[in-house]
């Protein structure tokens, strides 16, 4: 199984008159699922995305053309980046390039930031309709853990000993279960860009879902207090909903937990990493200590005896 199905080169011959101007690329950094470059051709900037064929083959994401369709019906409704032209072919599309600026870690805690990302969240999920694939973060969960059985994967230690908390936090949410909406499901830092507006790119992860699930991923990518979800959900409802701050709450302990098993499956899955600098199994590793401190948490219980 290889990485990226294609070269750049090959997406540049399919562009009617780009080979006739002067072309420069640069790929981009942080992309850890697939590579992406900035092509400059003339005096236009575009952002070609290769998608990994092994991360596909793997069951690691969500299956190519289904991630084709969502980043192009996200960018048809301005929240992610406009498809220029998507290459199904080739597992390659071209995208429009949003001046503005990546966001950080750092940022998506940020007072000023918050209720900015609510809102786009927001944004998605009621202007774009709901995605064709169904994805839960379950059916993933489900899938990493059977990639882990089947081909006898590490993890890091204490991690398949928690499965049993968060089994409890998905009887909860299955339970309080809301419609579902055009998720994105991979809110962090890299994936949020601010161009005046917050936008939200690289569906690699999307499927219709349960609309706090979003709410709860980017809470957890930016470690969130509690008063911060309030913030994030009032800005994403326009009320106070104390139920939805608390599904947030453990749909980001369930998120934190099946990312780390995704990157444990990346690390030891794949011949051609993305990124290969990158350590994937340490990822695995901080992701599964951050899940392991909320599972051990005091209140959560509390919480989740709440939404029973």
């Amino acid at each position: 199984m290889e990485g990226a199905a294609t070269s750049v080169d090959e997406v540049l011959d399919r562009m009617d008159g780009w080979r006739s101007r002067p072309v420069d690329i640069t790929q981009l950094t942080g992309g850890l699922a697939n590579l992406n470059y900035l092509v400059q051709v003339g005096d236009e900037r575009y952002v070609v995305k290769l998608l990994t064929q092994s991360m596909d083959d793997f069951g690691l994401m969500i299956p190519i053309p289904h991630v084709i369709a969502n980043t192009t019906a996200a960018g048809e409704g301005g929240v992610g980046a406009r498809v220029v032209h998507a290459l199904p072919d080739l597992a390659a599309l071209v995208l429009e390039f949003i001046d503005g600026r990546t966001l950080a870690t750092a940022d998506l805690a940020h007072p000023d930031y918050v209720p900015r990302i609510g809102e786009a969240i927001r944004r998605l999920h009621t202007t774009v309709p709901a995605f064709g694939n169904q994805l839960e973060i379950w059916a993933l969960l489900e899938r990493y853990l059977a990639l882990v059985r089947e081909h006898a994967l590490p993890t890091p230690d204490g991690l398949l000993d928690a499965l049993p908390g968060v089994r409890a936090i998905e009887e909860a949410l299955r339970r309080t279960a809301m419609e579902p909406v055009a998720s994105h499901n991979d809110l962090l830092a890299l994936n949020l860009m601010d161009d005046g507006a917050i936008r939200l790119i690289d569906y690699d992860f999307s499927g219709a879902g349960d609309p706090c699930f979003d709410l709860g991923d980017v809470a957890m990518e930016g470690d969130y207090s509690v008063d911060d979800i309030e913030l994030l959900c009032r800005s994403y409802l326009g009320e106070d909903r104390p139920d939805v701050v608390a599904r947030a709450r453990l749909f980001g302990i369930a998120a934190q937990y099946t990312w780390a098993l995704l990157f444990v499956g990346m690390d030891q899955l794949l011949s051609s990493k993305p990124d290969a600098d990158f350590d994937y199994f340490q990822e695995a590793v901080s992701r599964w200590e951050w899940t392991r401190g909320k599972l051990d948490a005091p209140d959560l219980g509390a919480v989740i005896d709440g939404l029973r």
